[in-house]
This record gives structure tokens, C-alpha cells and sequence, in this order.
């Protein structure tokens, strides 16, 4: 009888602890690291309607990519709640040098909520100053240029010398990116990423759904 009493005591205050410990982002079970190599760090961030994720610190400056249209609420370590609407194909971006932020994440909506983490680990050109792409700026900073493409905008023009790059494609069925260097073709299916290595040359085939949207993040 005494170890079961023991048993339910540590279960009452265990559960607590673990829904109030923090881990860093990457360690969060919900936020998978699904790349990694010396420019970046992808962590696709799923989370099912009704779930939380544990607080997690975020300190290395990211770059966040929404995925789908979901209402979540968020709260900061030691505040209230708060709600908002995440939108796909919205980027943002957080250097969180000066301000590591603690938080946790609810999905409050009745569709998954999908987001990527690319966290910024070094810089490409070292500073240099780079001519941006010819597509619509979303964003950019000392770190990083944000592109988006629509099927309008692919034109099939070889990009190269360029730094590291992430694709990801925001809606569509799938966009096809040729490689000039090993003539192969990979295909980016919608909510899915692609690496293009520094220095490649490559181009994109134009999709066949009009609805096509992709954004592009280079690392300066």
C-alpha cells in the first residue's frame, strides 16, 4: 500500500514539472530537426489540433515559414496566453541574440498547424554584399533574403553561384528542380523543403498548377 501511495505522490508532482520544464527548440519532441548541416538547421514544427508543445527556448536567429492556416495560442514563460492567426506562406524572422525567448505553442484550431524553424548557424558570404534573385523580396536582413515565386515567375533561367538555399513550397501539388551539375530532376511536394547547396546551378521547371506558391531562403 505504501508504494502505491508513493507511486500516485510521484505522479502528482512529477506531471506538473514535466509540463513546466523547458527544453531548447531543437530538443522540443514537437519540432523534428530534419536537417542539419554547418549554414542551417531545419525543424519542422507539427502540432495536432488540442496538443502543446513544452516550453522551449529559442536563441539562434531563425527564420519561420508557416505552412498552413491555423489559429494557435502562444504563451511566453510567466505571461498570459495569447491568440493569433498563423497564415501560410507568411515569413518571419528572429535573431533572438538579445532576447531568448521561452515559450509554448497550442494548436487551438481543428486542422494541424505546420510551421518550419530554419535556424541560422553561420553565414554563407561572410557579410559580402549580394545582388538578390529575380523574384519578389518577402524578406531580408544581414542574414538572410527571403524570395517568394508564384508559376508565373518560374521561367526555367539557371540560377547560379549563389549561397545556400531552402525551398519550400508553400501550396501546389509539387515543383520540379533541375540540377545542371548531375542532370538530375528532385521534386518539392507541398509542405515539403528542398537544400540546394552553395554554388549549384539549377533551375526550376514551371508546375502545371497555376496555384503554385514557393519561397526561397538564401543564406547570405
Amino acid at each position: 500500500m505504501n508504494k502505491i501511495r508513493f507511486l500516485i505522490l510521484y505522479i502528482l508532482i512529477a506531471i506538473p514539472l514535466i509540463a513546466n520544464a523547458q527544453v531548447q527548440v531543437r530538443l522540443e519532441p514537437r519540432h523534428k530537426n530534419v536537417f542539419e548541416n554547418k549554414y542551417v538547421r531545419i525543424l519542422d514544427v507539427n502540432i495536432v489540433p488540442g496538443d502543446t508543445t513544452m516550453f522551449h527556448i529559442h536563441s539562434t536567429p531563425s527564420f519561420f515559414l508557416r505552412l498552413t492556416n491555423t489559429k494557435v495560442e502562444a504563451q511566453i514563460k510567466g505571461q498570459d496566453w495569447t491568440k493569433s492567426q498563423r497564415d501560410a506562406g507568411v515569413p518571419s524572422y528572429d535573431s533572438f541574440l538579445n532576447d531568448t525567448l521561452i515559450h509554448r505553442v497550442t494548436n487551438c484550431d481543428t486542422v494541424p498547424f505546420h510551421v518550419t524553424d530554419i535556424e541560422i548557424l553561420a553565414p554563407y558570404q561572410n557579410g559580402r554584399q549580394i545582388k538578390p534573385l529575380p523574384f519578389k523580396v518577402l524578406l531580408e536582413n544581414e542574414k538572410v533574403l527571403a524570395y517568394g515565386i508564384s508559376n508565373s515567375s518560374i521561367d526555367q533561367k539557371v540560377i547560379s553561384k549563389r549561397g545556400p538555399i531552402i525551398a519550400q513550397l508553400v501550396d501546389g501539388d509539387k515543383v520540379l528542380v533541375h540540377d545542371e551539375e548531375t542532370k538530375k530532376t528532385r521534386v518539392i511536394i507541398k509542405g515539403g523543403y528542398l537544400y540546394i547547396k552553395p554554388e549549384s546551378s539549377f533551375y526550376f521547371i514551371p508546375p502545371v498548377d497555376e496555384k503554385t506558391k514557393l519561397v526561397l531562403l538564401e543564406i547570405k
